[in-house]
């Protein structure tokens, strides 16, 4: 068959209610059910304190890939050195053809929800529900990553049952081979990646090009090559008093320090990092204005409140270019379980010892505050208690807590802002600010971190520790290593004398970004075309996929297509993760196009 013929036939197949994508669903179904969160656990009273073995999942991916035609398939089962090992499977056509190697995940997100789910609309996360016209599936995992595997078997069970004796065995007539890889440590930071793909170097040989299903499109339908990824580190750090001469309580010292992060207009204060970002150029500026989405989309997309103000100019360039060629920074409370979001609310209980009138002290916090308050976020101050004299301060930008990679940039930070307004009302030395001070002339204050729910209803932690995870995104031009040196001694230069931190090295990754110069980058978006039916722009992404930039270092000169299963409305990360159809199946019809002729460029 020619390559025109099969790609036609195999898409055929791929259609709305199909026997062979409704077989595939089913699947995607079946997947959402396991529970494969590779941290993040124990969110709620009775949930699981340990994450997965990924047993299950792994099991079920084998059976998925061997039913589809994939009969060798190997899981990197060596528990005492990876207890997230990858699944491989390859279809052997034949030395002279290219290889092709497919990349998704299988672990999840945590939930994010405590357990009555009522941010999933009371339906267990692992319960997969469609909307009324089965346009959208909801679940955790649906979009981000198990889009991606599904559309990789798709794509490869339509062609098995296209191509002439490939159900039988005879795989000699598909156009390339193929190989498959199945990470289950995508989200918690792929540590193990490389050590697992050293230890499996022939499978990892000679590979030509490898197809990644793990990136966002810029909008529904309308498909992306991303060529960009920003990379991550992240730490938990705890404050603790190393001296009786203190004149302030371990949070506020946490607050003080938090605050530091960033300058006045919300940008990265690190210089070493902010200055290593890749400076975009004009022709890269005019390419993101011309990315098929608006300033309201993507607001909405981030779950912005109305009044609350951007970090940078509201244009669509300037949006983007924040959002991926930027580095910024993010804080969560260390006790909070949640997985890579920015929070859209945060809190903070100030208790003031001998002093009593609450209403009148939160009266001028919320004047002195106004001030404190330049992104317009939803500044609540309530008095709590007159016996002493209590506050609780809130803070909210967003009316859900968006994915920090994806979103993360151009929206202000509630965390750091809360920090920074707690740094104006309190001095090191435990003086209060002036105005405050007339009111409040006796006494300590006491500060306390707060959950803050989506209601705005707030309450303390059960750990009073002072402790945050401290989340950086890095731009293009940065590395993960270095940054993570930069970041470390920055907080340990500016932690408030008499204090100690604790520093709890998390995630790491490198950013990446790739040159488009090879003649399968223009296949790859003439693929886009015919499988979305929409013209493709290229694209990049704010989030991280740790597994791109150290499988580019591990395998050399190997071409990297990121492909969107998914689109911006699928809220991965967050509560109601949800999978486009019409993105799923765009991106399936997409492979098999570039698979039918990639021998065209190879």
């Amino acid at each position: 068959m020619k390559s025109e013929e099969i790609s036609a036939d195999a898409c055929k197949k791929i259609e709305v209610d199909s026997d062979l994508v409704n077989e595939h669903l089913k699947v995607l179904e079946d997947m959402v059910r396991i529970d494969s969160r590779s941290f993040g656990v124990n969110e709620f009273e009775g949930d699981r304190t340990v994450p997965s073995d990924m047993k299950e999942i792994l099991e079920c991916a084998k059976k998925y890939l061997t039913k589809i035609g994939l009969s060798k398939i190997s899981i990197n089962d060596s528990k005492s050195r990876h207890p997230f090992p990858i699944l491989m499977a390859e279809i052997f056509t034949a030395e002279e053809k290219p290889t092709l190697l497919f990349y998704a995940h299988l672990d999840k997100q945590p939930y994010m929800d405590n357990e009555k789910f009522e941010k999933w609309g009371g339906v267990a996360p692992t319960q997969l529900r469609w909307n009324e016209d089965r346009s959208r599936a909801y679940g955790r995992g649906a979009a981000d990553d198990l889009s991606g595997v599904v559309s990789i078997g798709m794509s490869i069970d339509a062609l098995m049952q296209t191509v002439e004796g490939a159900l039988e065995g005879d795989s000699s007539q598909l156009p390339c081979n193929i190989k498959v890889i199945f990470e289950t440590e995508e989200e918690s930071g792929s540590h193990s990646l490389i050590d697992q793909i050293n230890e499996n170097k022939a499978f990892f040989s000679n590979i030509d090009y490898v197809v990644i299903t793990d990136v966002v499109n810029p909008a529904q339908g309308i498909p992306g090559l991303t060529t960009s990824l920003r990379g991550i580190i992240q730490m938990e750090i705890t404050v603790e008093k190393n001296s009786k001469e203190v004149s302030i309580d371990e949070q506020t010292a946490l607050y003080k320090l938090l605050s530091t992060l960033i300058e006045d207009d919300h940008s990265l204060a690190i210089k070493e990092i902010s200055e290593s970002d890749q400076p975009v150029n004009d022709d890269e500026r005019k390419g993101y204005s011309f990315v098929p989405t608006s300033v309201n989309a993507l607001r909405e997309t981030a779950g912005m409140l109305q009044a609350t103000n951007l970090t940078v100019s509201e244009d669509i360039a300037s949006i983007l270019i924040a959002q991926l060629r930027t580095s910024f920074v993010n804080a969560r409370p260390g006790h909070r379980v949640s997985g890579s979001v920015i929070l859209g609310t945060a809190g903070a209980r100030l208790t003031f010892s001998q002093t009593h009138d609450s209403f009148i002290l939160s009266e001028r916090i919320k004047a002195i505050l106004k001030e404190k308050n330049p992104f317009n976020l939803n500044l609540i101050v309530n008095a709590v208690s007159d016996s002493p004299a209590t506050i609780d301060l809130i803070l909210q930008s967003a009316s859900k807590d968006p994915h920090s990679g994806v979103n993360g940039g151009p929206v202000p930070i509630p965390e750091i802002q809360l920090a920074r307004m707690i740094d104006h009302l309190i001095s090191s030395d435990g003086t209060l600010n002036p105005e405050l001070e007339k009111l409040a002339p006796y006494g300590r204050i006491k500060v306390q971190s707060l959950f803050v729910d989506q209601k705005l209803e707030p309450r303390l932690y059960k750990d009073p520790s002072a402790k945050a995870l401290v989340e950086l995104r890095l731009a293009p031009g940065n590395k993960d290593k270095i940054s993570a040196v930069n970041l470390k001694n920055y907080l340990l230069k500016n932690i408030t004398p008499g204090y100690e931190l604790s520093i709890k090295e998390d995630k790491g990754a490198s950013p990446w970004m790739t040159e488009i110069t090879h003649p399968v980058f223009p296949l790859m978006l003439e693929s886009l075309e015919k499988g979305f039916n929409q013209k493709p722009c290229l694209y990049g992404c704010g989030g991280t996929i740790p597994f791109v930039e150290k499988l580019m270092s591990a395998l050399g000169d190997v071409q990297p297509l990121c492909l969107g299963a998914y689109d911006p409305d699928a809220k991965m990360h967050e509560p109601g993760e949800s999978l486009s159809i019409p993105d799923l199946l765009g991106c399936t019809r997409s492979i098999i196009h570039l698979i039918s002729r990639i021998e065209e460029v190879y």
